[in-house]
C-alpha cells in the first residue's frame, strides 16, 4: 500500500472515500450505490487475548454481512482466565500464536474488502513491559517546607527511587502565604544545602522530577507496564520498535489501513529530562525561580508563567512523539490516525502531523472532542474525518438499539465527522454462551444483540450519509477563536482538566456561545494561533472571540486584517487585553441576536427550534445540507437556506428517496431523531419525483385482536394485543425474535391511488429502568423516548419482506406488497439482550479474572438487572390513505 504524501495532504482517492464527487450529478450516482469506502467501521475488542481463527473468520463475516466496511483492532484486559481445556487459550500479547492470528485476520481482511486498523499497542495510553523508568512519564513533584528565621543551611534532601532533584528554591513567606519570588538555591555537589540568609520566616521549595507511575489501563496478557513518556522521542521509538514493527511486520502486505493511537491520557504527566533547557530555549529565560508556580497560584503571575510552561509541553509533545509517528507510518506506507486531544497538551496547530484525524462524543451544539477533531481536519483539508462513535451509548452494555445508535451517530455528523468507527464489537467466543462478552463500559455492538436483523439498514443509512458529507467542502461561516493560551494558563495541579488542552478550551469559552451561533443559523469551526494561515482559506464571514483575555500580537493583527477585508469580528463577554480601539463587545445572551444582524445565515429557521440542527458542504454547482432532529418531539418549521441554488430537493438518506419541493421557503417534517439532506442546485434533477400531496386518512383499523405469537421458533399461540412477553413467566427472560401473525381483509377493494400503512403508535417519553442509579451514566447517551414496539421490528406482508422498523415515525408503507382480499401480516419483533442477563450467572467471574490477574476493569450498571418490555406494546393500526 502506498504511503501518505509527506505534506499530509490526501486525495480524496487516496483514502476512504473513492471518487472525487464535487458535482450534484456524481453526487446523485453515490447516493444510489455509495463507495464502500464510506461504511461505518468497528472498534474489534480482543479480550485477553483468547481468539481463535474460526471465531475471528465468523465476527469478520458478520460484520461484512451486516454492512460493516472493516474495523479496528484493539488488545485488551482478560475477560476470561486462562483454561485450554475450556476452550480458554490466551495468546500473550505479541507471542508467535498470537501474530499468527493477527496475520490470519489480516489476510481474511484483504479477502473480504474489509478495511483494517491496527492499534499499535494495547489498552491506552501507549506503553508496556518494554517502557523502563527513564523512558516512562515524569511529572514535577514538590515539597514546600518551612525554615525558621536566622538558618542557612538545610539537609539535602533525599529523592525516592527513580526521582532526580531538579531545582531548590527558597522565598520570604510561608506555606499560607506562599512567596511571590525566589531565589535559587545551587544544589551543585554534595552535603548540606545552603540558604541566602533572613530574618523572617521562609519557605523552601524542593523540585523534583518523578515517575507518574501509572501503567497501561486495561492491559492485555503480556502488554503490562508503564505508560511511556510522551515528550520523550527516545520513549515512543522504542515502543515503535518493540511493538509496531512486530505487529507490523506480521501482517499481509498492503493489509492494514491505518495504525492508531487512542486519546491522550498520560495523567499529571507534566516532565520530561531536559525540559528547564528547552524552556530557556523556547521561551527565552529561565523557568527554574518560578517553578513554584506550576502547582501553586501565586499572584498574578501564575497564569503567564502556566501559559509558557503548557506551550512548551505542547512544543515537545508535538515534536517528540506526533513527528516520528507519523514519519514511522510513512515508512510502513500506511495512515497515521489520531485522536489528538486529551494529556499532554495537545494543541489544534499540532493535528498538521495527523494522516487521519478523529474525534469521539456528542453533543451537537457544544464543543466536544468531536468539534476539536473535525475544525482541525477542515483547516488542515482533510475530506473523511473519523469519530469514536457510541462510546457510552445508553449504559450498560447490551442496553443500546439502533433508535439510539443513529440519535448519537446523526450528531456526530452535524459535527463534522462522515467516518464513523464505532464502540464497539467485543470478539466473543461461543465457550462465553450468551450474549457473550462485553466492555466494561460501552456499546456491546455485534451480531450477538437480538435486534441485530435490522444492523444492516441501519448500516446502509450510516454509510450513505458518511458518503454525503464527504462531498465538497464544508462551509462553517464562523469562526471560532480557541483562547488556548487563555487554557494553558487556567491549567491547576491536580484538577481532572489538567494539562487538556481542549477541555480547559471548552471551559473556557463555556456552552452558552457554541449554542448561540448554532441557535443563530450558523455553523463554526475552532482555530488556534498555529492555524491563521489555514483560517484564512476557510469561507468564514465572522470571527467571534470567546471570553478571550490574552491575544497574540500576530494574532491580533491578523484579525483587524480579515476586519479591514469586510469580516466581521466580535469580542463576547469581555475584549481581550489590548484591543484595538472599534472591537465589538456583546454579552454572551445576546450573540444569537447580534450574528443575524452582521451576516446572513446559513439556515433560517421560520420558528426557534433548538433541537434542530445542519451542517453545509458547499460543491461547485450547489449546496448539500444535512438537517437533523436531535429531539424526541417530532418538528414541523420552514426553512430558508443560504445558497444561490433555487431547485430544492429534500434526501432521505434513511428510506432511499429524493424529492422535490418548492423553495426558498423549504416545509421540514421530522419526525423524532429524524434526518434530512437539503440539496440545493441550479437546475431540476433528472428523475427526481415532485413531492407528494398529503393523503387523506380513508380508513383506520385498530388490529388488536386475532394475533399468534411465538419466541423464536417455538409454537404459536393466540394473543391480544398490547402484548408484553416480559410479563409472562415463561418468557421473563427471553432475548430474542418475538413473531407476531395476523390475518386481515379490508372492507372494500384498493384503488391505484390508495396506499396501506400500518402504524404502530407515537413514542413515549423516556423512563430510566434497570436500576437505581437509571442507564444514563456520565456522558452516556440514550435516546430520550420510549418504543410503541420494543425493541424493532422486520414486518412482512404475505410473505415478501416490506422493511423495517426501528426509529421513528414508527409506521411501514405495506402497498407493496399488498394484494386483494385475505392478507397475511407477520412482525418480527427483536428485543433487547438485557432480559437474558437480567436471569443471572451470564457475566464473566470478576472476582476469579481479579485473583488471576489483578483488577483491570469493573462491569458497570449490570448489577440487579431487570427484564425490559417486549414485543408490541401497543395496538398498531392499519390506515388506508389515499
Amino acid at each position: 500500500m502506498a504511503g501518505e504524501k509527506p505534506d499530509g495532504k490526501e486525495t480524496l482517492g487516496s483514502i476512504m472515500q473513492g471518487t472525487d464527487v464535487n458535482t450534484i450529478a456524481n453526487l446523485e450516482a453515490g447516493f444510489a450505490t455509495p463507495p464502500e469506502d464510506s461504511r461505518i467501521m468497528m472498534r474489534w475488542w480482543w479480550f485477553g487475548p483468547v481468539i481463535e481463527e474460526e471465531q475471528l473468520d465468523r465476527e469478520m463475516l458478520a460484520m461484512k454481512d451486516a454492512g460493516i466496511g472493516g474495523f479496528e483492532l484493539a488488545f485488551l484486559y482478560p475477560m476470561h482466565v486462562d483454561d485450554e481445556p475450556q476452550g480458554f487459550r490466551t495468546h500473550r500479547f505479541l507471542s508467535d500464536s498470537f501474530l499468527k492470528r493477527v496475520n490470519f485476520v489480516s489476510r481474511r481482511a484483504l479477502e473480504l474488502g474489509l478495511r483494517m486498523d491496527v492499534t499499535i499497542g494495547s489498552g491506552w495510553s501507549y506503553g508496556g513491559p518494554t517502557i523502563t523508568e527513564d523512558l516512562a512519564a515524569q511529572r514535577l513533584r514538590t515539597e514546600v517546607r518551612e525554615v525558621a528565621p536566622g538558618r542557612d543551611g538545610m539537609a539535602r534532601p533525599v529523592a525516592y527511587t527513580h526521582e532526580k532533584l531538579v531545582a531548590v528554591l527558597v522565598g520570604k513567606g510561608s506555606k499560607q502565604e506562599m512567596p511571590r519570588s525566589y531565589e535559587v538555591v545551587d544544589i551543585s555537589g554534595e552535603g548540606e544545602l545552603r540558604l541566602p540568609a533572613s530574618e523572617g520566616p521562609r519557605v523552601v521549595v524542593f523540585c523534583f522530577s518523578a515517575p507518574t507511575g501509572q501503567v497501561v489501563k486495561r492491559a492485555t496478557i503480556g502488554a503490562e507496564g508503564y505508560v511511556l513518556d510522551h515528550m520523550k522521542r527516545d520513549s515512543i521509538e522504542r515502543h515503535l520498535a518493540d511493538v509496531g514493527d512486530k505487529l507490523m511486520a506480521a501482517v499481509e502486505p498492503g493489509s492494514v489501513h491505518s495504525i492508531f493511537c487512542d486519546s491522550l491520557e498520560v495523567y499529571g504527566g507534566n516532565w520530561t529530562d531536559g525540559l528547564l533547557e528547552e524552556f530557556r530555549r523556547r521561551r527565552s529565560y529561565d523557568l527554574t525561580p518560578y517553578l513554584p508556580f506550576i502547582e501553586h497560584q501565586i499572584g498574578e503571575t501564575s497564569p503567564e508563567i502556566r501559559r509558557d510552561f503548557g506551550r512548551t509541553l505542547a512544543e515537545l509533545y508535538e515534536e517528540n512523539f506526533l513527528v516520528p509517528m507519523r514519519a514511522w507510518a510513512d515508512r510502513h506506507g500506511v495512515h497515521f490516525r489520531i485522536q489528538n486531544y486529551g494529556m499532554p497538551p495537545a494543541s489544534i496547530t499540532s493535528h498538521r502531523h495527523a494522516g487521519l484525524i478523529e474525534g469521539e462524543g456528542f453533543g451537537w451544539a457544544g464543543i466536544p472532542q468531536t468539534k476539536w477533531a473535525s475544525s482541525a481536519g477542515h483547516l488542515f483539508g482533510k475530506p473523511v474525518i473519523s469519530s469514536e462513535t457510541w462510546t457510552w451509548i445508553h449504559s450498560p452494555s447490551f442496553r443500546a438499539t439502533p433508535v439510539d445508535m443513529k440519535g448519537e451517530a446523526d450528531q456526530h455528523f452535524l459535527l463534522g465527522i462522515n467516518q464513523l468507527i464505532g464502540h464497539g464489537w467485543p470478539y466473543s467466543p461461543p465457550e462465553a454462551g450468551k450474549p457473550g462478552w462485553m466492555l466494561y463500559a460501552a456499546g456491546a455492538l455485534s451480531n450477538t444483540n437480538p435486534w441485530w436483523p435490522v444492523m444492516p439498514d441501519l448500516a446502509r443509512y450510516l454509510h450513505r450519509a458518511s458518503f454525503l458529507l464527504r462531498q465538497g467542502e464544508p462551509a462553517a461561516s464562523v469562526g471560532l477563536y480557541a483562547p488556548t493560551h487563555d487554557a494553558l494558563g487556567d491549567f491547576e495541579v491536580g484538577t481532572k482538566e489538567y494539562l487538556n488542552l481542549w477541555k480547559q478550551t471548552e471551559i473556557r469559552i463555556g456552552k452558552v456561545i457554541p449554542r448561540a451561533i448554532r441557535n443563530a443559523g450558523f455553523d463554526f469551526d475552532l482555530f488556534d494561533d498555529g492555524t491563521l494561515a489555514e483560517a484564512e482559506a476557510r469561507p468564514f464571514a465572522c470571527i467571534v472571540l470567546p471570553n478571550v483575555r490574552f491575544l497574540p500580537e500576530d494574532t491580533s493583527r491578523w484579525l483587524q486584517a480579515f476586519a479591514a477585508r469586510g469580516g466581521q469580528v466580535v469580542a463576547v463577554g469581555r475584549r481581550p487585553e489590548g484591543a484595538w480601539p472599534g472591537l465589538t463587545l456583546v454579552a454572551d445572551e445576546e450573540l444569537a441576536a447580534w450574528l443575524p444582524g452582521q451576516v446572513t445565515p446559513d439556515m433560517r429557521l421560520a420558528a426557534p427550534s433548538p433541537d434542530i440542527g445542519f451542517v453545509r458542504r458547499r460543491l461547485s454547482d450547489g449546496d448539500v445540507y444535512f438537517v437533523a432532529n436531535t429531539g424526541a418531539k417530532p418538528v414541523q418549521v420552514s426553512a430558508r437556506f443560504a445558497s444561490a441554488g433555487s431547485h430544492v430537493e429534500l434526501w432521505d438518506a434513511l428510506h432511499d428517496r429524493r424529492l422535490s419541493v418548492a423553495g426558498p421557503d423549504v416545509a421540514l417534517d421530522l419526525p423524532a431523531y429524524g434526518s434530512v439532506f437539503v440539496i440545493l442546485r441550479a437546475s431540476a434533477g433528472a428523475h427526481v419525483a415532485p413531492a407528494p400531496r398529503a393523503l387523506a386518512v380513508r380508513d383506520s383499523k385498530p388490529l388488536q385482536d386475532g394475533w399468534s405469537f411465538a419466541a423464536d421458533d417455538g409454537a404459536a399461540h393466540p394473543v391480544k394485543l398490547p402484548h408484553d412477553w416480559s410479563k409472562t413467566p415463561e418468557f421473563v427472560h427471553f432475548s430474542g425474535r418475538g413473531r407476531y401473525v395476523k390475518r386481515v381483509t379490508l372492507d372494500r377493494p384498493l384503488d391505484s391511488a390508495a396506499r396501506v400503512v400500518l402504524d404502530f403508535g407515537e413514542a413515549g417519553p423516556y423512563r430510566q429502568e434497570l436500576n437505581e442509579h437509571g442507564t444514563i451514566r456520565g456522558n452516556s447517551y440514550a435516546a430520550s423516548l420510549t418504543p410503541p414496539l420494543r425493541e424493532v421490528a422486520v414486518v412482512r406482508v404475505n410473505g415478501r419482506e416490506v422493511g423495517s422498523v426501528f426509529a421513528p415515525p414508527y409506521a411501514i408503507d405495506l402497498t407493496s406488497a399488498w394484494q386483494e382480499g385475505e392478507n397475511e401480516i407477520t412482525i418480527d419483533v427483536y428485543n433487547t439482550a438485557i432480559n437474558l442477563l437480567a436471569e443471572g450467572g451470564r457475566l464473566p467471574d470478576m472476582e476469579r479474572l481479579v485473583a488471576h490477574y489483578g483488577q483491570r476493569a469493573r462491569l458497570q450498571d449490570l448489577d440487579d438487572l431487570k427484564p425490559l418490555p417486549s414485543g408490541l406494546v401497543t395496538v398498531p393500526t392499519l390506515r388506508i390513505l389515499g
